[in-house]
């Protein structure tokens, strides 16, 4: 499939494309009309089989469904394992050291750009083990010098958790480096690749992190509840996750009361997989194998560079890394009254993103186009934005943020 020739007929296969300008795929990815007859199958398998569905396609759905993920971050078969979100990836990572006897090993080092969950998630599990939580701070720059952090990596490090892909401003971290020096002090990485895979090449092996998590909900175009966390093979085997679940028993229809854990992905899920979300999953990671992620980075460092060049063309702070090597999908935008022109461009059927700046940094719309994103869409944006400028139309939205932005 070749994007610059057949993206009409990619386009047809993404129904929202026709209604709208759709510029938020950092957010969520843009659903395909097959994953509507995916979940078709769903109905039909559990209407038609009723609990057999567990033995003809359910009990299994996981691990396939994990096996595409893993073309997408150079893992093998049965080093994926899903689960229903980020979170609760890192919760199941995590809890493998829960039962560590090196005292002294006790430090974790994050960043202030980590995804505030991710951080809810390790200062709450340092509550209760004594972990001692070590966050680096950004000083409202987009991204954040590998050095900074690799200075915090020593004998006391336990773990180094931070992100590929910067949530806010799409700021690629190094993490080959990170990973390497940890390894050397002994420590172990945990990554939150939410916003790389689908987006930009993804190797897992050859930046040897030990844990990788993402989800399927945006790049990927799989919707929410399909989240997926790598796990090292030479760990795989050898931790014991302390959040678990049925499902990662050996046996577990034998329902026996001591845990015996499985072999292969299936050790680290939980309980009952939101099965649903499974199916949705399959069709965008199917279309994103065809198109290949080679055509799809070199199109949206094409697409993200206009818009950076639009951006500062009127003034507008860009919170993204121009240098392309280290940005990622999206562009964040300092503008004035950046939360009501988000919400202008929207009745203007124009779908944007919008965050809060911390400290330093500014507020942003942020903006996400895929490999379904037509050029004229960028013009179309920044004509909009001049608008409810000129006409004032963002004086008619408040300043204040919604609970859903």
């Amino acid at each position: 499939m070749n994007l610059d020739k057949d993206l009409e007929s990619v386009r047809k296969e993404f129904p929202i494309l026709k209604r709208c300008v759709y510029l938020i795929s950092n957010s969520l990815g843009a659903v395909p009309r097959q994953a509507r007859k995916d979940l078709q199958s769903f109905y039909q398998i559990w209407a038609e089989e009723g609990v057999s569905a567990w033995q003809k396609e359910w009990w299994g759905l996981s691990r396939k469904v994990g096996n595409q993920v893993a073309l997408f971050l150079g893992a093998r078969e049965d080093e994926v394992t899903m689960l229903a979100n980020a979170t609760l990836c890192h919760w199941v990572a995590l809890s493998t050291l829960f039962l560590g006897k090196d005292k002294k090993r006790n430090k974790v080092v994050m960043t202030d750009h980590d995804f505030p969950s991710i951080l809810y998630t390790v200062s709450k599990i340092a509550e209760f083990t004594g972990w001692k939580l070590e966050v680096v701070k950004s000083n409202g720059r987009p991204g954040i010098d590998v050095e900074d952090i690799l200075r915090r990596i020593d004998r006391e490090t336990l773990i180094v958790a931070t992100s590929h892909v910067y949530f806010k401003s799409a700021f690629i971290q190094d993490i080959g480096q990170i990973s390497s020096r940890a390894r050397k002090a002994g420590a172990l990485t945990v990554i939150d690749g939410y916003h790389a895979p689908g987006v930009i090449p993804v190797d897992v092996k050859e930046v040897d992190v030990d844990f990788y998590v993402g989800g399927c909900l945006k790049w990927l175009c799989g919707g929410p509840g399909t989240a997926f966390l790598y796990i090292k093979p030479d760990l795989l085997e050898r931790f014991q996750p302390q959040l678990t679940g049925w499902f990662a028993h050996s046996d577990p229809f034998l329902f026996k009361r001591n845990m015996q854990y499985a072999k292969g992905s299936y050790r680290f899920m939980s309980g009952t997989p939101p099965v649903p979300c499974l199916y949705t999953a399959r069709a965008g990671l199917e279309f994103l194998d065809r198109i290949g992620i080679s055509q799809i980075r070199n199109k949206s460092i094409s697409l993200t560079e206009s818009i950076i060049v639009k951006a500062k063309e009127r003034d507008f702070q860009v919170f993204t890394p121009e240098n392309k090597n280290r940005r990622a999908g999206a562009v964040s935008i300092g503008l004035p009254h950046a939360y009501s022109v988000k919400k202008a461009l929207e009745k203007r059927r124009v779908k944007v993103d919008f965050r809060k700046g911390e400290g330093k940094e500014p507020d942003v719309i942020r903006v996400g186009p895929h490999f379904y994103t037509k050029s004229e869409e960028i013009e179309a944006l920044f004509s909009e934005i001049d608008s409810v400028y000129e006409s004032g139309e963002y004086e008619r939205y408040p300043e204040r943020i919604s609970h859903l932005t």
